[in-house]
């Protein structure tokens, strides 16, 4: 069933906090984004940059820190990439107010008793057209996605916060397999009977969730978000596309403001996953 822009522009106001905040974890998180932070001061671009390495320079000249401020602050200062457009006098109404136009049409309004838009009124309302289809194709990708994204968050920090123990507690912590949930005892002794196959498969969850959410990191630090496409970067590649648990600095950047968004994190899989 086809929805109309109108609904979608409404799912796109309900998830839009989830989306930019989905941002905001996954440039945590990411590698490569703590490569261009470090260097943010004097990093310049030059003509035989790798491509993925300038691609994260400017996503960090527009997003900026994620590692000294929470969420709301950081999302208040980058407001402006994610603002609803505001209904004018003049201004898009959906085409289902006249027959002769599709639904998934928009069309200008100009009253009877109006006066005329001048020229900067035209292309303001384009730009608002624009920021309006932006949220729309903003809620058709995270209304299917967010909660897979949000258990990958919730993955990786549960990682970071326990780098040592094996990977197979890591998914039981988590619950990643729910089947196994009364099986699998995170803490439960390595010699139990009965459950090694649900510990072979835990870990080969893990480790394709893990390395599914390091692609999707690497992207958003080139400023390409939700996006899962691309291969595990190889040696030769700028961008490193696993994350680096045993890395202790790594670890203690993802908490230095605390287990805040770990803890949202895990509250938004439990909300939707019960």
């Amino acid at each position: 069933m086809t929805c109309h822009p109108n609904q979608l522009l409404a799912s796109a106001v309900v998830c839009l906090q989830d989306f930019t905040r989905l941002l905001f974890n996954f440039l945590r998180v990411s590698p490569n984004y703590w490569l261009v932070a470090q260097q943010a001061g004097h990093i310049r671009l030059y003509k035989k940059m790798h491509p993925d390495q300038r691609a994260a320079i400017s996503c960090y000249r527009r997003y900026g820190d994620v590692y000294n401020q929470g969420f709301d602050l950081w999302e208040q200062k980058n407001a402006r990439y994610w603002q609803l457009p505001r209904r004018n006098a003049v201004g898009l109404y959906s085409g289902q107010e006249r027959t002769l136009i599709q639904d998934q049409d928009a069309f200008v309004h100009l009253p009877f008793d109006a006066a005329l838009p001048t020229a900067r009124q035209i292309q303001d309302l384009l730009a608002a057209h624009r920021a309006k289809q932006a949220l729309i194709a903003v809620a058709e990708k995270t209304r299917i996605r967010s909660i897979s994204l949000w258990k990958i968050l919730q993955l990786v920090y549960t990682r970071a916060m326990h780098p040592d123990i094996e990977q197979w507690r890591v998914g039981a912590l988590v619950k990643l397999v729910k089947e196994f949930a009364h099986e699998l005892d995170p803490w439960g002794a390595r010699s139990k009977r009965g459950v090694d196959q649900m510990r072979r498969h835990m870990n080969l969850m893990v480790r394709r969730w893990l390395d599914r959410g390091a692609v999707i990191a690497a992207n958003a630090a080139c400023g390409l978000f939700p996006s899962d496409k691309g291969e595990l970067a190889g040696p030769e590649a700028w961008r490193q596309a696993r994350f680096d648990f045993e890395d202790s600095s790594y670890t203690q950047r993802l908490f230095a403001l605390g287990q805040g968004e770990m803890e949202f994190a895990s509250a938004r899989v439990l909300g939707a996953t019960g």
